[in-house]
């Protein structure tokens, strides 16, 4: 007669994974949630296995998707934050996966029309009882992050922006009087290439909040965390940024 020992280890052990399960890094999960304008916007929810109280709200550069943060997720969740990645309608598939609220919308939008997505997302992190919020931008969300922040200054305890500009043709001076005005532990990089765009972008910002990184190697935006797309560089710069956001937003629970 077989015996059943095989068997019973076996469901002991799913039973195991499962009550054990809260404690382990959850896969992304698709979702949706609404701008500040009632538009429908598309993104990946990431959960780190600590009842994380702290999420980082991440916007990718001009072209991409959330898939512009595909490789960092994973170690972004393991530091023990919770991670929402959207689909800005300003984009588009760079990085080698679709931006689903440009195609749902039927086109590409202008970089400021995408303020009420990033609005929309840090409306969803306080709804859903997250006491820290960071905002992490890439390029030109990087500016709306800035400005984003300096909105809503009681909402949102860290901004990192990669390489941010004025890139918003009707206020040349718009990020500039933001970045001014932000209080928060304030991340901000420079690239060689990038250093008068930056710089202008910091001219009236003063402060012991702001982390200025000078890259030594470096792409445009938060792709210079990424080993595929910055091999020489990726490893001082992810390093930098985990160290800010231990500063920031030091890991505790809820």
């Amino acid at each position: 007669m077989p015996t059943r020992t095989p068997r019973l280890i076996g469901r002991c052990l799913t039973l195991l994974a499962f009550l054990l399960l809260p404690l382990a890094a959850r896969a992304g999960e698709p979702m949706t949630l609404k701008a500040s304008d009632g538009a429908t916007v598309y993104g990946t929810l990431s959960q780190a296995g600590s009842h994380a109280d702290a999420i980082l709200l991440l916007f990718h550069q001009a072209g991409a998707s959330r898939h512009e943060y595909d490789p960092l997720v994973g170690v972004f969740t393991k530091m023990g934050y919770d991670t929402l990645a959207i689909d800005q309608r300003s984009g588009d598939g760079l990085f080698g996966g679709r931006n689903e609220t440009v195609d749902k919308r039927g086109g590409s939008a202008d970089y400021l029309d995408a303020l009420p997505d990033l609005e929309g997302a840090l409306a969803w992190a306080k709804a859903h009882h997250y006491a820290r919020i960071a905002l992490v931008g890439s390029s030109y969300s990087s500016s709306l992050a800035i400005i984003l922040a300096a909105r809503r200054p009681k909402d949102v305890a860290a901004v990192a922006s990669f390489s941010p500009g004025e890139y918003f043709d009707t206020d040349k001076d718009m990020v500039k009087r933001a970045a001014a005005k932000i209080t928060v532990p304030f991340y901000i990089t420079t690239r060689p290439e990038e250093e008068d765009k930056v710089a202008e972008v910091l001219r009236d910002a003063r402060g012991t909040n702001i982390t200025h990184y000078r890259q030594a190697v470096g792409v445009h935006g938060a792709s210079t965390l990424v080993q595929s797309r910055d091999p020489k560089g990726y490893a001082a710069n992810l390093r930098s940024f985990s160290d800010f956001l231990r500063r920031a937003l030091p890991v505790k629970t809820r």
